[in-house]
């Protein structure tokens, strides 16, 4: 019976897999909040486009024309906090990606090291048949020629 590949850092090969599936899930949340926030970011800056032009209609009261400006003032304030949120996202999202690769680049290396130990198992497997088929061709190998004269 032929002996079976095992491969001893398999349960490493497992670990980094695992490691990779958790950076890709990991860059995924931080892709899909970044996007939120520039959706978020583009809504209020037409908000604030739709409220400068509403706005220069006409004679107002001193009052109503302070709140006004007062609610412009709070809306540009959220931009940029959106927009420097938008910038740590990215920052985030750009060592999410940095992560990812080298946990990818970790796992390669333990794939190329099963690779490189699964063709030396069958070249050694190779050679023994090999040895095996050339004893029983020259009827060396004891037990299983048999004499049916």
């Amino acid at each position: 019976m032929a002996k079976k590949f095992t491969f001893r850092l398999e349960p490493l090969l497992k670990l980094r897999a695992n490691a990779v599936e958790k950076a890709k899930n990991a860059l995924g949340i931080a892709y899909k909040n970044r996007k939120h926030n520039d959706d978020e970011l583009h809504a209020k800056q037409a908000y604030l486009d739709e409220i400068l032009k509403s706005s220069a209609n006409g004679k107002m009261p001193a009052m109503v024309l302070e709140a006004s400006w007062q609610h412009r003032q709070f809306t540009q304030t959220e931009i940029r906090a959106l927009e420097k949120k938008q910038v740590r996202l990215l920052e985030i999202e750009e060592l999410m990606r940095v992560e990812l690769a080298e946990k990818m680049k970790q796992e390669k290396i333990v794939e190329k090291l099963k690779e490189r130990k699964t063709s030396e198992y069958k070249e050694i497997v190779a050679k023994e048949e090999q040895v095996f088929l050339d004893e029983v061709a020259s009827g060396r190998h004891s037990g299983m020629i048999r004499d049916f004269t």
